[in-house]
């Protein structure tokens, strides 16, 4: 039973990535579906974090495509995955983050399916957050699955996204985000240097 709920979600984000009209514009996209729907699921050990309370609050129908099994799939799977925080986040960040923030890794270092060239997973963020600026050496894109959200690039504008939305961040590139009055649930994908973990950078005086 448990194994079926975990190749599931593989399979929902199989599914959401393949054919996706995002990758035309960034073609990293492919290579994550591709590797996902050839996958072998591991089955690694659960770790539940306290942000997962907050996918009891989510609303899995969406008119947007793959949205909706996407959401279903975790939701159900959640209590069995092995979610995470990033590192150098859990030792600095303010308690309150670190209660409503957390991620699984479906594909990836330590994830589902075992990959060193691609990454990708689901993070949840409850309402309200602000998550500080950050880079990696990743190319990086998400995809908003609940909720909204903005995103800075930079010090260039605030970006509000809704359901079904993408955003694209090159390797380093300094981003940020807001999030709105609803929990958010966004989809990210990496590839390149998918070992090295994101680090805060300090805000400019």
């Amino acid at each position: 039973m448990s194994s079926d709920l975990r190749e599931d979600l593989v399979a929902a984000l199989a599914g959401f990535y393949a054919g996706h009209p995002d990758a035309e514009r960034y073609p990293m996209l492919s290579e994550v579906g591709d590797l996902l729907t050839t996958a072998e699921v591991v089955i690694n050990e659960p770790m539940v974090l306290p942000v997962a309370r907050l996918l009891t609050d989510v609303d899995s129908e969406s008119d947007v495509p793959g949205v909706g099994p996407v959401l279903r799939t975790f939701a159900a799977a959640a209590p069995i995955l092995h979610w995470v925080q990033t590192a150098e986040y859990a030792a600095t960040l303010p308690q309150q983050f670190l209660d409503n923030y957390g991620y699984v890794r479906v594909i990836g270092p330590g994830g589902l399916v075992e990959s060193s060239v691609v990454s990708a997973g689901l993070g949840v963020w409850g309402a309200g957050l602000h998550y500080p600026r950050h880079e990696h050496p990743a190319e990086e894109t998400y995809h908003l699955l609940h909720g909204s959200a903005s995103f800075q690039r930079d010090d260039g504008p605030w970006e509000p996204k809704v359901v079904g939305e993408s955003v694209h961040h090159d390797p380093w590139e300094h981003h940020a985000q807001r999030f709105g009055n609803a929990t958010c649930v966004l989809l990210w994908a990496w590839t390149g240097d998918v070992v090295a973990n994101a680090r805060l950078v300090p805000e400019k005086s």
